[in-house]
């Protein structure tokens, strides 16, 4: 185990939570507001889905990102301009395996889903307040020029019982030296916050500008299709010693744009232009697979991580990432480089990792952990 690497990771989420966890003043509000004007004025439909979740269907062309004042003269890209040498998201299913469903929408062709507020779905007071610094990550961390970078990540529904706290199952991209954090972070969260113990489909990312967002929640985000609800729920699940749900994501930079885009299976769902950032409209040069958690209790109380079982269970019992790879400088699609990769674990006594090693479809780890430990033991 490598224990400088661990340390600038551990400073680098610590950053990034101190950096997203910022206080509502009357600008956002006012910001909100703003935005919440430009949907009412471009909602073609409004639409439900199955789990009683409430979606405007807004005009493509019209989405608040795109009334940005630094996405004046920015043209739509509906697709990459190319797509990485290789790609595929061919993953080794095995017949105890099904592929998760990101949540589906019922919005017509030419307009976007936008998650309506509510005081419990869709309000996230984490990412507005001053929460400790602290979480707790188990998973793959590797360096070096990143370009893109996709998993296929085992998806759980973690038990998370403080207020405020959350368990996320993410892929996180980010570029962290030299200066202010740029990230994003792609997966299933399940937080108390949104009413209920779901993991639920959610976009994170910190911008050039400091300032952290999620889902649609402020401008930054441009989706392309119709049909995926961000911040709505994952359906179906993993069950424990049942059947393993996964999900597959990849983040690849356009190499003529410079946007970052978001693919779930092997389709392109949207992406963020490459205004928003300085450093990650380059390359990134840290990517992390795996569990992620933190909140006001995480110290007292930690929540579950994975499937809520140590690592060292293995295959139907601990949650994995698998299928990790990145996309190099030429734009292809290639095997993590082992040199400048680990699995860790920021509290061992608490989350495990195990098994870390890689085969024909890419690296992979299992982790997770039932929390209710002491993490400072």
């Amino acid at each position: 185990m490598k224990e400088q690497p661990q340390i600038v990771a551990t400073l680098l989420v610590a950053y990034l939570i101190l950096a997203m966890g910022v206080k509502v003043n009357s600008h956002q509000t006012c910001e909100e507001e703003y935005f919440r004007e430009i949907i009412k004025q471009h909602v073609k439909r409004t639409v439900s889905t199955k789990f009683g979740e409430v979606f405007d269907c807004v005009d493509i062309d019209q989405q608040p990102t795109l009334h940005h004042a630094l996405l004046k003269n920015h043209s739509l890209q509906m697709k990459p301009s190319s797509y990485p040498k290789g790609f595929h998201l061919k993953s080794s299913s095995s017949a105890n395996t099904t592929k998760s469903h990101l949540p589906t929408v019922a919005c017509p062709i030419g307009t976007v889903p936008i998650l309506q507020r509510t005081n419990e779905v869709g309000h996230i007071p984490m990412w507005r307040n001053s929460i400790a610094v602290g979480g707790e990550i188990a998973g793959i961390k590797t360096e070096g020029d990143i370009y893109g970078a996709r998993v296929t990540l085992n998806i759980y529904e973690p038990q998370v019982k403080g207020h405020g706290d959350f368990s996320s199952q993410v892929l996180t991209l980010m570029h962290g030296e030299d200066g202010p954090l740029e990230a994003i972070a792609v997966g299933s969260m399940v937080s108390r916050l949104f009413g209920d113990n779901f993991a639920r489909f959610h976009i994170i990312w910190l911008g050039n500008n400091k300032k952290s967002c999620m889902d649609f929640y402020c401008q930054g985000f441009v989706q392309t299709v119709p049909h995926i609800g961000v911040g709505a729920r994952i359906s179906p699940v993993s069950t424990y010693i049942g059947k393993q749900v996964d999900l597959q994501l990849m983040l690849f930079q356009d190499p003529k744009k410079k946007h970052w885009w978001l693919f779930y299976d092997t389709k392109p769902i949207g992406y963020w232009p490459n205004l928003y950032f300085t450093k990650l409209r380059v390359k990134a040069n840290i990517v992390e697979f795996g569990g992620y958690v933190n909140g006001p209790t995480v110290h007292q109380d930690p929540p579950q991580m994975g499937s809520g079982h140590f690592a060292a269970e293995g295959n139907g019992k601990a949650a994995y990432a698998r299928d990790v790879k990145i996309v190099d400088s030429s734009y292809k699609i290639v095997d993590l480089n082992f040199d400048k990769s680990f699995a860790y674990s920021t509290k061992p006594p608490c989350y495990t990792i195990d098994s870390f090693d890689h085969n024909s479809d890419g690296a992979h780890v299992y982790y997770g952990g039932p929390g209710g430990c002491h993490p400072s033991a």
